[in-house]
C-alpha cells in the first residue's frame, strides 16, 4: 500500500515564501528549490523512517543546496510535512505553529 503525503498549512506556507524569496533573486532558483522539495519528498516516501528522530515523533532531511530542512512525522498509513524551515532561524521554532 502506497503511503499518503500531507503538507500543514504551515509547511505550504514556508515553501511558498522561500520560492517568494528566490525568485526575487535569480531566475528560475525557485523552481530549483521546488525540485529539491519534491526530491525530499520522493526520499521520505521510499524510506519514512529513514530519517533520524530529532525530536518526540519528529523527523528532518535536509534541502540538498539550500539552508532548509523539511519536518514531517510518520503516521499509519502516511506522513505529515509539519515545515519546511529555514535553519537561520532557531531550532525550537520548528515545533510550534505559526501564528
Amino acid at each position: 500500500m502506497a503511503l499518503s503525503l500531507v503538507y500543514r498549512d504551515e509547511a505550504t506556507d514556508d515553501i511558498a515564501e522561500a520560492m517568494r524569496w528566490y525568485r526575487s533573486k535569480q531566475d528560475g532558483l525557485d523552481e530549483r528549490f521546488l525540485l529539491e522539495v519534491l526530491a525530499c519528498e520522493a526520499m521520505m516516501l521510499q524510506f519514512p523512517k529513514g530519517a533520524a528522530v530529532v525530536y518526540k515523533r519528529f523527523r528532518q532531511v535536509l534541502v540538498k543546496g539550500f539552508p532548509y530542512v523539511m519536518v514531517y512525522g510518520v503516521r499509519d498509513n502516511g506522513l505529515i510535512v509539519y515545515r519546511v524551515f529555514h535553519t537561520s532561524q532557531h531550532p525550537k521554532k520548528k515545533f510550534k505553529k505559526r501564528k
